[in-house]
């Protein structure tokens, strides 16, 4: 009698969301493919890799961020501060840094390195996630809607400050800072009810089509709002428009968060295999997937494709071998060293 007792006190484990790993799975396939394509967006004349490229950059990103978010765990006023959580997205941003810079002396291009100026890495994101935890328990005592409410605004307004940019990804932290306090202060069980609902799987599905027949056949809007998408840019990139930048960062998130809700909505929430697995592996891929981009860049492999293929199919083809390479960075031995690193944040108390 008395094990049953214990047994019965014992609290059910909570049932997984397959849905934020589906949808983690989606998001890394896009950064793969967003940065495979990213070179090419920089020729005359390359209008589908250009559209498309601005495509993902309007939602990938902040949907990472908001699913970051989603599952950090409540901090109050007693919570300590997440130092070794903090130190193991800094550690890895630094090892990826080294690793992209040794990679570049190996091919004999021209390694620069630097550990927080971001120049040609995705260490930025290391950074950004552990500006974000530090912010959000700093902030844990105030009012959610105060604060969301600032960080908004900040990230409307920090496109006239001539002091953010690159140097330590400061930019891309203030613009998206809200929309990981977003994901932070919402229940995940609590938005996969909101989301079952059948009328918003047809608005979703309504418009998604309309936003890729949008970027893709209007390349001035997709070109335009690339600045804005991609969170690093002051306003001054938006030429004349400069006066207004605020509404075109405003403009920015709607259309980030309805690409965000329209995909969490038509996203299944069930076990899909080895795609859910990939949703459960993301760091290990944004970790490692850039070696390998910049072999293929350094040995123009899109170039030696596209002689026997014209630039169009040679996109596709890239494409596809980007989406290869996210499978490949999936498997088990590519966790190191994020796994180890990502460790320290775990066990330290």
């Amino acid at each position: 009698m008395k094990q049953e007792v214990q047994h019965l006190s014992v609290n059910p484990p909570k049932e997984r969301i397959y849905l934020y790993d589906n949808i983690k799975c989606l998001a890394i396939f896009l950064v793969v493919i967003g940065h495979a394509i990213n070179f090419l967006t920089d020729f005359e004349g390359n209008g589908l890799e250009k559209s498309l490229y601005s495509l993902i950059y309007a939602f990938h990103m902040p949907l990472f961020i908001f699913v970051s978010g989603l599952f950090v765990k409540p901090m109050n006023e007693e919570t300590k501060f997440p130092k070794y959580k903090v130190l193991s997205f800094i550690l890895i941003g630094i090892v990826l840094r080294i690793l992209t810079s040794v990679v570049n002396l190996l091919l004999q291009t021209s390694p620069v390195y630097a550990v927080f100026d971001v120049y040609d890495t995705y260490a930025w994101f290391m950074w950004a996630m552990a500006a974000f935890l530090m912010l959000t328990w700093l902030l844990r005592g105030l009012d959610k809607r105060l604060v969301l409410g600032l960080s908004l605004l900040v990230g409307c307004m920090a496109g006239y400050d001539s002091n953010l940019g690159d140097w330590f990804a400061l930019m891309r932290i203030v613009v998206f800072f809200p929309v990981y306090l977003l994901g932070y202060y919402l229940d995940p069980a609590v938005l996969l009810k909101a989301l079952d609902k059948n009328w918003l799987k047809i608005a979703a599905a309504v418009f998604l089509v309309a936003m890729v027949l949008l970027f893709v056949f209007d390349l001035p809007f997709a070109q335009f709002m690339r600045p804005m998408f991609t969170g690093r840019n002051r306003f001054t990139a938006l030429d004349e428009y400069y006066v207004f930048g605020p509404f075109f960062r405003i403009l920015s998130y709607l259309i980030a968060a309805a690409f965000g809700v329209a995909l969490l909505a038509l996203m299944p929430n069930r076990n899909l295999g080895y795609f859910t697995v990939i949703g459960a592996r993301t760091l290990q891929i944004y970790f490692w997937h850039k070696v390998f981009l910049i072999a293929a860049e350094e040995f123009q492999i899109y170039e030696k494709i596209e002689r026997f293929t014209g630039s169009t199919l040679a996109t596709l083809i890239y494409i596809a071998l980007a989406i290869g390479l996210t499978f490949f960075c999936s498997l088990g031995f590519f966790s190191f060293p994020t796994k180890q690193l990502l460790a320290v944040g775990r066990t330290k108390k």
